[in-house]
Protein backbone atom coordinates (compact mmCIF):
# COMPACT_ATOMS: atom_id res chain seq x y z
CA UNK A 1 0.00 0.00 0.00
CA UNK A 2 1.38 3.40 -1.03
CA UNK A 3 1.58 5.59 2.11
CA UNK A 4 1.47 8.87 0.19
CA UNK A 5 -1.73 7.90 -1.60
CA UNK A 6 -3.22 6.61 1.65
CA UNK A 7 -2.58 9.86 3.52
CA UNK A 8 -3.89 11.90 0.59
CA UNK A 9 -7.12 9.88 0.71
CA UNK A 10 -7.38 10.40 4.48
CA UNK A 11 -6.82 14.15 4.06
CA UNK A 12 -9.35 14.41 1.25
CA UNK A 13 -12.05 12.44 3.07
CA UNK A 14 -11.46 14.26 6.34
CA UNK A 15 -11.71 17.72 4.80
CA UNK A 16 -14.75 16.73 2.72
CA UNK A 17 -16.72 15.85 5.87
CA UNK A 18 -15.41 18.49 8.28
CA UNK A 19 -16.02 21.31 5.77
CA UNK A 20 -19.72 20.46 5.44
CA UNK A 21 -22.15 22.90 7.04
CA UNK A 22 -24.16 20.00 8.42
CA UNK A 23 -21.11 18.65 10.27
CA UNK A 24 -20.28 22.06 11.70
CA UNK A 25 -23.86 22.62 12.82
CA UNK A 26 -24.15 19.20 14.42
CA UNK A 27 -20.81 19.57 16.18
CA UNK A 28 -21.67 23.01 17.53
CA UNK A 29 -25.32 22.33 18.33
CA UNK A 30 -24.93 18.86 19.88
CA UNK A 31 -23.88 20.22 23.33
CA UNK A 32 -26.75 22.70 23.22
CA UNK A 33 -29.17 19.91 22.32
CA UNK A 34 -27.87 17.79 25.17
CA UNK A 35 -28.37 20.64 27.61
CA UNK A 36 -31.80 21.21 26.12
CA UNK A 37 -32.76 17.58 26.64
CA UNK A 38 -31.96 18.02 30.32
CA UNK A 39 -33.63 21.41 30.76
CA UNK A 40 -36.71 21.08 28.51
CA UNK A 41 -38.54 18.52 30.70
CA UNK A 42 -38.17 20.80 33.72
CA UNK A 43 -39.34 23.82 31.71
CA UNK A 44 -42.29 21.89 30.33
CA UNK A 45 -43.28 20.86 33.83
CA UNK A 46 -43.19 24.50 34.92
CA UNK A 47 -45.20 25.58 31.88
CA UNK A 48 -47.65 22.75 32.42
CA UNK A 49 -48.22 23.70 36.04
CA UNK A 50 -51.36 25.70 36.62
CA UNK A 51 -53.22 27.16 39.57
CA UNK A 52 -54.11 24.80 42.36
CA UNK A 53 -57.25 22.82 41.58
CA UNK A 54 -60.10 22.65 44.06
CA UNK A 55 -60.96 19.21 45.38
CA UNK A 56 -64.08 18.87 47.52
CA UNK A 57 -64.18 16.17 50.18
CA UNK A 58 -67.32 14.40 51.37
CA UNK A 59 -66.15 12.66 54.56
CA UNK A 60 -68.87 10.28 55.64
CA UNK A 61 -66.62 8.89 58.37
CA UNK A 62 -66.18 12.34 59.88
CA UNK A 63 -62.54 11.60 60.78
CA UNK A 64 -60.15 11.96 57.89
CA UNK A 65 -61.25 14.91 55.77
CA UNK A 66 -59.38 17.33 58.03
CA UNK A 67 -56.09 15.52 57.38
CA UNK A 68 -55.87 16.84 53.81
CA UNK A 69 -53.72 19.95 53.57
CA UNK A 70 -53.44 22.29 50.59
CA UNK A 71 -50.51 21.71 48.21
CA UNK A 72 -49.11 23.57 45.21
CA UNK A 73 -51.36 21.53 42.92
CA UNK A 74 -54.53 21.01 44.93
CA UNK A 75 -56.72 22.80 47.46
CA UNK A 76 -59.02 20.73 49.62
CA UNK A 77 -62.34 21.73 51.16
CA UNK A 78 -64.52 19.51 53.34
CA UNK A 79 -68.23 19.56 52.47
CA UNK A 80 -71.16 18.44 54.50
CA UNK A 81 -72.17 14.81 54.13
CA UNK A 82 -74.02 14.44 50.89
CA UNK A 83 -75.88 11.37 49.63
CA UNK A 84 -74.20 9.59 46.75
CA UNK A 85 -77.05 10.34 44.35
CA UNK A 86 -76.69 14.10 44.96
CA UNK A 87 -72.91 14.32 44.60
CA UNK A 88 -73.11 14.72 40.82
CA UNK A 89 -75.69 17.48 41.19
CA UNK A 90 -73.41 19.33 43.54
CA UNK A 91 -70.49 18.89 41.16
CA UNK A 92 -72.50 20.27 38.21
CA UNK A 93 -73.76 23.16 40.31
CA UNK A 94 -70.15 24.27 40.87
CA UNK A 95 -69.92 24.88 37.09
CA UNK A 96 -66.29 23.85 36.73
CA UNK A 97 -64.98 25.44 39.92
CA UNK A 98 -64.57 22.01 41.52
CA UNK A 99 -61.95 19.79 39.89
CA UNK A 100 -63.10 16.59 41.58
CA UNK A 101 -65.05 15.30 44.59
CA UNK A 102 -63.42 12.84 46.98
CA UNK A 103 -65.87 10.63 48.83
CA UNK A 104 -64.60 8.91 51.97
CA UNK A 105 -67.10 6.21 53.02
CA UNK A 106 -68.02 5.59 56.62
CA UNK A 107 -66.47 2.11 56.58
CA UNK A 108 -63.15 3.24 55.09
CA UNK A 109 -61.28 1.69 58.04
CA UNK A 110 -62.39 -1.78 56.92
CA UNK A 111 -62.69 -1.39 53.15
CA UNK A 112 -59.58 0.80 52.74
CA UNK A 113 -61.14 2.26 49.60
CA UNK A 114 -62.29 5.74 48.62
CA UNK A 115 -63.80 7.15 45.44
CA UNK A 116 -63.08 10.21 43.32
CA UNK A 117 -65.74 11.61 41.00
CA UNK A 118 -65.22 14.02 38.10
CA UNK A 119 -66.30 14.61 34.51
CA UNK A 120 -62.85 13.85 33.12
CA UNK A 121 -60.13 11.46 34.29
CA UNK A 122 -58.16 13.07 37.10
CA UNK A 123 -54.39 13.30 37.23
CA UNK A 124 -52.46 10.48 38.81
CA UNK A 125 -50.88 13.01 41.15
CA UNK A 126 -54.27 13.47 42.83
CA UNK A 127 -54.66 9.73 43.31
CA UNK A 128 -51.16 9.57 44.79
CA UNK A 129 -51.84 12.48 47.12
CA UNK A 130 -55.07 10.92 48.39
CA UNK A 131 -53.41 7.54 48.89
CA UNK A 132 -50.47 9.02 50.81
CA UNK A 133 -52.65 11.05 53.16
CA UNK A 134 -55.18 8.32 53.90
CA UNK A 135 -52.58 5.58 54.30
CA UNK A 136 -50.85 7.59 57.00
CA UNK A 137 -54.13 8.60 58.68
CA UNK A 138 -55.54 5.08 58.69
CA UNK A 139 -52.25 3.66 59.95
CA UNK A 140 -52.16 6.18 62.80
CA UNK A 141 -55.79 5.36 63.66
CA UNK A 142 -55.03 1.64 63.67
CA UNK A 143 -52.06 2.14 65.98
CA UNK A 144 -54.14 4.30 68.34
CA UNK A 145 -56.83 1.62 68.52
CA UNK A 146 -54.44 -0.73 70.37
CA UNK A 147 -54.37 1.75 73.28
CA UNK A 148 -50.71 1.07 74.08
CA UNK A 149 -48.85 4.13 75.39
CA UNK A 150 -46.03 5.26 73.08
CA UNK A 151 -46.80 2.58 70.47
CA UNK A 152 -46.64 5.06 67.59
CA UNK A 153 -43.15 6.21 68.62
CA UNK A 154 -42.01 2.61 69.07
CA UNK A 155 -43.17 1.67 65.59
CA UNK A 156 -41.62 4.77 64.05
CA UNK A 157 -38.28 4.10 65.70
CA UNK A 158 -38.39 0.45 64.62
CA UNK A 159 -38.52 1.42 60.93
CA UNK A 160 -34.86 0.95 60.04
CA UNK A 161 -33.41 1.26 56.53
CA UNK A 162 -30.18 -0.49 55.68
CA UNK A 163 -27.68 0.91 53.17
CA UNK A 164 -25.29 -1.58 51.57
CA UNK A 165 -21.92 -0.34 50.31
CA UNK A 166 -19.71 -2.93 48.64
CA UNK A 167 -15.97 -2.43 48.40
CA UNK A 168 -12.94 -4.19 46.99
CA UNK A 169 -9.59 -4.21 48.76
CA UNK A 170 -5.98 -4.39 47.70
CA UNK A 171 -3.29 -6.80 48.84
CA UNK A 172 -2.81 -4.81 52.05
CA UNK A 173 -6.50 -5.12 52.89
CA UNK A 174 -7.39 -1.47 52.28
CA UNK A 175 -10.59 -0.52 50.48
CA UNK A 176 -9.70 0.80 47.04
CA UNK A 177 -12.91 0.95 44.99
CA UNK A 178 -16.68 0.58 45.06
CA UNK A 179 -18.67 -2.05 43.18
CA UNK A 180 -21.31 0.56 42.36
CA UNK A 181 -18.67 2.82 40.85
CA UNK A 182 -17.34 -0.14 38.83
CA UNK A 183 -20.80 -0.77 37.43
CA UNK A 184 -21.23 2.90 36.45
CA UNK A 185 -17.80 3.05 34.79
CA UNK A 186 -18.40 -0.17 32.86
CA UNK A 187 -21.79 0.97 31.58
CA UNK A 188 -20.40 4.37 30.58
CA UNK A 189 -17.56 2.80 28.57
CA UNK A 190 -19.97 0.35 26.91
CA UNK A 191 -22.38 3.14 25.92
CA UNK A 192 -19.51 5.22 24.55
CA UNK A 193 -18.35 2.31 22.39
CA UNK A 194 -21.92 1.62 21.25
CA UNK A 195 -22.68 5.22 20.26
CA UNK A 196 -19.34 5.80 18.54
CA UNK A 197 -19.39 2.61 16.49
CA UNK A 198 -23.03 3.03 15.47
CA UNK A 199 -22.85 6.72 14.62
CA UNK A 200 -19.55 6.81 12.76
CA UNK A 201 -20.05 3.41 11.15
CA UNK A 202 -23.23 4.77 9.57
CA UNK A 203 -21.24 7.84 8.51
CA UNK A 204 -18.77 5.60 6.65
CA UNK A 205 -21.57 3.89 4.77
CA UNK A 206 -23.11 7.24 3.83
CA UNK A 207 -19.75 8.52 2.57
CA UNK A 208 -19.20 5.43 0.40
CA UNK A 209 -22.71 5.58 -1.06
CA UNK A 210 -22.37 9.32 -1.72
CA UNK A 211 -19.10 8.89 -3.63
CA UNK A 212 -20.59 6.07 -5.63
CA UNK A 213 -23.74 8.04 -6.45
CA UNK A 214 -21.74 11.10 -7.54
CA UNK A 215 -19.42 8.92 -9.67
CA UNK A 216 -16.40 10.43 -7.90
CA UNK A 217 -15.15 6.99 -7.01
CA UNK A 218 -14.58 6.16 -10.70
CA UNK A 219 -11.89 8.83 -10.83
CA UNK A 220 -10.34 7.93 -7.48
CA UNK A 221 -9.93 4.18 -8.09
CA UNK A 222 -8.08 4.91 -11.32
CA UNK A 223 -5.13 6.18 -9.27
CA UNK A 224 -5.27 4.09 -6.08
CA UNK A 225 -6.12 0.61 -4.88
CA UNK A 226 -9.60 -0.11 -3.44
CA UNK A 227 -8.00 -1.22 -0.15
CA UNK A 228 -6.27 2.14 0.18
CA UNK A 229 -9.51 3.98 -0.53
CA UNK A 230 -11.52 1.93 1.96
CA UNK A 231 -8.94 2.19 4.76
CA UNK A 232 -8.59 5.90 4.02
CA UNK A 233 -12.30 6.37 4.60
CA UNK A 234 -12.21 4.34 7.81
CA UNK A 235 -9.28 6.30 9.24
CA UNK A 236 -10.66 9.67 8.12
CA UNK A 237 -14.03 9.02 9.76
CA UNK A 238 -12.20 8.02 12.95
CA UNK A 239 -10.38 11.37 12.85
CA UNK A 240 -13.70 13.13 12.26
CA UNK A 241 -15.07 11.48 15.37
CA UNK A 242 -12.03 12.48 17.40
CA UNK A 243 -12.46 16.05 16.14
CA UNK A 244 -16.04 16.15 17.37
CA UNK A 245 -15.06 14.70 20.73
CA UNK A 246 -12.28 17.31 21.05
CA UNK A 247 -14.69 20.17 20.27
CA UNK A 248 -17.24 18.84 22.76
CA UNK A 249 -14.51 18.50 25.39
CA UNK A 250 -13.62 22.15 24.87
CA UNK A 251 -17.27 23.11 25.35
CA UNK A 252 -17.41 21.10 28.57
CA UNK A 253 -14.24 22.79 29.80
CA UNK A 254 -15.63 26.24 29.00
CA UNK A 255 -18.86 25.37 30.79
CA UNK A 256 -17.04 24.19 33.89
CA UNK A 257 -14.86 27.31 33.86
CA UNK A 258 -17.96 29.52 33.52
CA UNK A 259 -19.64 27.77 36.44
CA UNK A 260 -16.57 28.18 38.59
CA UNK A 261 -16.33 31.86 37.60
CA UNK A 262 -19.95 32.38 38.57
CA UNK A 263 -19.25 30.72 41.88
CA UNK A 264 -16.26 32.99 42.55
CA UNK A 265 -18.17 36.16 41.65
CA UNK A 266 -21.20 35.37 43.82
CA UNK A 267 -21.98 37.58 46.76
CA UNK A 268 -20.35 36.87 50.16
CA UNK A 269 -23.74 36.05 51.65
CA UNK A 270 -24.43 33.43 48.97
CA UNK A 271 -20.93 32.01 49.39
CA UNK A 272 -21.35 31.75 53.15
CA UNK A 273 -24.72 30.05 52.72
CA UNK A 274 -23.22 27.56 50.24
CA UNK A 275 -20.34 26.81 52.60
CA UNK A 276 -22.78 26.28 55.43
CA UNK A 277 -24.83 23.84 53.39
CA UNK A 278 -21.72 21.93 52.30
CA UNK A 279 -20.53 21.77 55.89
CA UNK A 280 -23.67 19.84 56.79
CA UNK A 281 -22.96 17.11 54.24
CA UNK A 282 -21.63 13.81 55.57
CA UNK A 283 -17.87 14.14 55.13
CA UNK A 284 -17.24 10.43 55.50
CA UNK A 285 -19.44 9.63 52.53
CA UNK A 286 -17.67 12.20 50.36
CA UNK A 287 -14.31 10.82 51.39
CA UNK A 288 -15.45 7.32 50.45
CA UNK A 289 -16.52 8.49 46.98
CA UNK A 290 -13.21 10.29 46.39
CA UNK A 291 -11.28 7.28 47.67
CA UNK A 292 -13.25 4.94 45.39
CA UNK A 293 -12.60 7.14 42.34
CA UNK A 294 -8.91 7.43 43.10
CA UNK A 295 -8.73 3.71 43.78
CA UNK A 296 -9.66 2.84 40.20
CA UNK A 297 -6.67 1.89 38.05
CA UNK A 298 -7.52 4.47 35.38
CA UNK A 299 -4.34 3.93 33.37
CA UNK A 300 -4.98 0.22 32.87
CA UNK A 301 -8.70 0.77 32.35
CA UNK A 302 -8.31 3.44 29.66
CA UNK A 303 -5.50 1.56 27.88
CA UNK A 304 -7.60 -1.60 27.53
CA UNK A 305 -10.64 0.50 26.57
CA UNK A 306 -8.69 2.10 23.72
CA UNK A 307 -7.62 -1.36 22.49
CA UNK A 308 -11.21 -2.60 22.33
CA UNK A 309 -12.43 0.73 21.04
CA UNK A 310 -10.08 0.67 18.03
CA UNK A 311 -10.62 -3.04 17.36
CA UNK A 312 -14.41 -2.79 17.54
CA UNK A 313 -14.48 0.31 15.35
CA UNK A 314 -12.22 -1.32 12.74
CA UNK A 315 -14.38 -4.45 12.66
CA UNK A 316 -17.72 -2.70 12.24
CA UNK A 317 -16.37 0.11 10.07
CA UNK A 318 -15.04 -2.40 7.54
CA UNK A 319 -18.47 -4.03 7.39
CA UNK A 320 -20.22 -0.70 6.87
CA UNK A 321 -17.73 0.27 4.14
CA UNK A 322 -18.05 -3.07 2.35
CA UNK A 323 -21.84 -3.07 2.49
CA UNK A 324 -21.98 0.58 1.40
CA UNK A 325 -20.05 -0.21 -1.75
CA UNK A 326 -22.66 -2.78 -2.80
CA UNK A 327 -25.58 -0.33 -3.05
CA UNK A 328 -26.36 2.67 -5.23
CA UNK A 329 -28.64 4.62 -2.89
CA UNK A 330 -28.76 5.27 0.84
CA UNK A 331 -32.25 3.77 1.06
CA UNK A 332 -30.93 0.44 -0.27
CA UNK A 333 -28.29 0.28 2.45
CA UNK A 334 -30.82 -0.54 5.16
CA UNK A 335 -30.97 -4.22 4.18
CA UNK A 336 -27.28 -4.54 5.04
CA UNK A 337 -27.14 -2.00 7.85
CA UNK A 338 -30.00 -3.46 9.88
CA UNK A 339 -28.33 -6.83 10.69
CA UNK A 340 -25.15 -5.07 11.81
CA UNK A 341 -27.13 -2.68 14.03
CA UNK A 342 -29.02 -5.62 15.54
CA UNK A 343 -25.71 -7.27 16.47
CA UNK A 344 -24.49 -4.08 18.16
CA UNK A 345 -27.78 -3.65 20.05
CA UNK A 346 -27.70 -7.32 21.08
CA UNK A 347 -24.19 -6.83 22.43
CA UNK A 348 -25.40 -3.87 24.51
CA UNK A 349 -28.33 -5.87 25.90
CA UNK A 350 -26.02 -8.76 26.80
CA UNK A 351 -23.68 -6.28 28.46
CA UNK A 352 -26.51 -4.86 30.57
CA UNK A 353 -27.40 -8.40 31.63
CA UNK A 354 -23.79 -9.01 32.64
CA UNK A 355 -23.96 -6.15 35.15
CA UNK A 356 -25.73 -8.53 37.56
CA UNK A 357 -23.18 -11.33 37.04
CA UNK A 358 -19.97 -10.14 35.31
CA UNK A 359 -18.33 -13.55 35.63
CA UNK A 360 -21.35 -15.51 34.39
CA UNK A 361 -21.11 -17.97 31.54
CA UNK A 362 -22.90 -15.69 29.06
CA UNK A 363 -20.65 -12.73 29.85
CA UNK A 364 -17.45 -14.76 29.58
CA UNK A 365 -18.45 -16.36 26.25
CA UNK A 366 -19.54 -13.04 24.71
CA UNK A 367 -16.25 -11.49 25.86
CA UNK A 368 -14.46 -13.77 23.41
CA UNK A 369 -16.86 -13.27 20.49
CA UNK A 370 -15.38 -10.38 18.44
CA UNK A 371 -18.76 -8.89 17.50
CA UNK A 372 -19.83 -8.52 21.14
CA UNK A 373 -16.55 -8.29 23.06
CA UNK A 374 -15.96 -4.50 22.54
CA UNK A 375 -19.15 -3.77 24.50
CA UNK A 376 -19.49 -6.76 26.84
CA UNK A 377 -15.88 -6.59 27.99
CA UNK A 378 -16.33 -2.91 28.86
CA UNK A 379 -19.02 -3.96 31.37
CA UNK A 380 -16.77 -6.65 32.86
CA UNK A 381 -13.51 -4.70 32.72
CA UNK A 382 -13.85 -2.82 36.06
CA UNK A 383 -14.51 -6.15 37.83
CA UNK A 384 -10.90 -7.33 37.53
CA UNK A 385 -11.12 -9.67 34.54
CA UNK A 386 -8.24 -12.20 34.38
CA UNK A 387 -5.36 -11.11 32.15
CA UNK A 388 -5.53 -14.22 29.98
CA UNK A 389 -9.18 -13.53 29.13
CA UNK A 390 -8.36 -9.96 28.08
CA UNK A 391 -5.37 -11.05 26.01
CA UNK A 392 -7.31 -13.83 24.26
CA UNK A 393 -10.28 -11.55 23.62
CA UNK A 394 -8.08 -8.78 22.15
CA UNK A 395 -6.27 -11.21 19.86
CA UNK A 396 -9.56 -12.65 18.60
CA UNK A 397 -10.98 -9.17 18.10
CA UNK A 398 -8.06 -7.81 16.09
CA UNK A 399 -7.64 -11.03 14.14
CA UNK A 400 -11.30 -10.96 13.14
CA UNK A 401 -11.14 -7.21 12.43
CA UNK A 402 -8.21 -7.60 10.03
CA UNK A 403 -9.82 -10.63 8.42
CA UNK A 404 -13.10 -8.80 7.83
CA UNK A 405 -11.21 -5.74 6.62
CA UNK A 406 -9.59 -7.96 3.99
CA UNK A 407 -12.92 -9.48 2.94
CA UNK A 408 -14.59 -6.06 2.97
CA UNK A 409 -11.88 -4.72 0.69
CA UNK A 410 -12.64 -7.49 -1.83
CA UNK A 411 -16.35 -6.64 -1.68
CA UNK A 412 -15.44 -2.97 -1.96
CA UNK A 413 -13.25 -3.63 -5.02
CA UNK A 414 -16.08 -5.34 -6.88
CA UNK A 415 -19.07 -3.37 -5.67
CA UNK A 416 -17.70 0.15 -5.86
CA UNK A 417 -17.91 0.21 -9.68
CA UNK A 418 -21.14 -1.79 -10.01
CA UNK A 419 -24.37 0.08 -10.65
CA UNK A 420 -28.03 -0.76 -11.21
CA UNK A 421 -28.12 -4.11 -9.39
CA UNK A 422 -29.80 -5.29 -6.22
CA UNK A 423 -27.05 -7.22 -4.48
CA UNK A 424 -27.83 -10.06 -2.07
CA UNK A 425 -25.78 -11.52 0.76
CA UNK A 426 -25.05 -14.55 -1.40
CA UNK A 427 -23.40 -12.35 -4.04
CA UNK A 428 -21.40 -10.54 -1.35
CA UNK A 429 -19.98 -13.89 -0.22
CA UNK A 430 -18.94 -14.65 -3.78
CA UNK A 431 -17.19 -11.30 -4.05
CA UNK A 432 -15.40 -11.90 -0.75
CA UNK A 433 -14.12 -15.27 -1.96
Amino acid sequence: MNKNRFFLIVEREYKAIVAKKSFILVTLLAPILMIGLMLVPALLMDMNSSDARLVSIVDMSGKYGKDFKDTDDYKFQVLENTPIDKIKQQYEKADGDIYAILVIPANVETTHQVNIYSDNPVKMSLNNEVEDVLEKSLSDAKISSYDIPGLADIIEKSQISVSVKSHTWDEEGESVSSSTLSMIIGMALAMLTYVFVLMYGAMIMSSVVEDKTNRIVEVIVSSCRPLELMLGKIVSIALVGLTQIAVWSIFVGIGLFALSAIGFTSSPADTAQLQGEMAQLPISEGEEIVQAILGVDWGKLLFIFVLYFIGGYLLYASLFAGFGSAVDQQSDANQFMTPVMMIIILALLIGEGCMQDPDGTLGVICSFIPFTSPIVMMIRLPYDVPAWEIATSVLLLYGTAFLFTFFASRIYRTGILMYGRKVTFKELLKWAR
